[in-house]
């Protein structure tokens, strides 16, 4: 049971690292001028649709408002997001993203779906669903503990 604990844990590790060192990469080849960071905010306020509050990123992102502030200004200065009084509640403001955000969001989503077109293709039907819900009780473990 050591040697696997030990062998889970380096795969977990090794896979968390090689997932950000692609995605970087493949930042850094676009030459859009974002961080990680920054990606997965877009990502984020683009699946919420009708934008995002300041505070509602936060949760989500577990972070603190005031860093999501930080970073939506600088999303913001970048032309990727823009801040707009919400219909329903002219008191928030939501967070939404620009035509240059939606380009860079389609570009994320592009790279994802390549990089999972390419892990599952040689996989067989019956893998495919092992890894999803061996992948789905491992995502659970780490969602009660955040």
């Amino acid at each position: 049971m050591a040697a696997f604990a030990a062998d889970l844990n380096e795969l977990l590790v090794e896979i968390y690292r090689n997932i950000e060192i692609l995605e970087e990469s493949e930042l850094k080849k676009s030459r859009l001028n974002l961080s990680i960071s920054e990606m997965h905010m877009i990502e984020l306020i683009a699946k919420a649709g009708g934008g995002m509050t300041v505070s509602e990123i936060a949760g989500r992102l577990k972070v603190t408002r005031p860093s999501v502030t930080v970073a939506v200004n600088k999303l913001v200065q970048k032309g990727y997001c823009e801040k707009r009084r919400r219909e329903d509640d002219g008191r928030a403001v939501a967070v939404i993203l620009t035509g240059a955000g939606r380009k860079v969001e389609a570009f994320h989503a592009r790279c994802h779906r390549n990089m999972i077109r390419e892990i599952s293709d040689d996989l067989t039907e019956g893998e495919k669903a092992e890894l999803l819900r061996t992948m789905s009780r491992i995502n659970t473990y780490f969602r009660t503990k955040i």
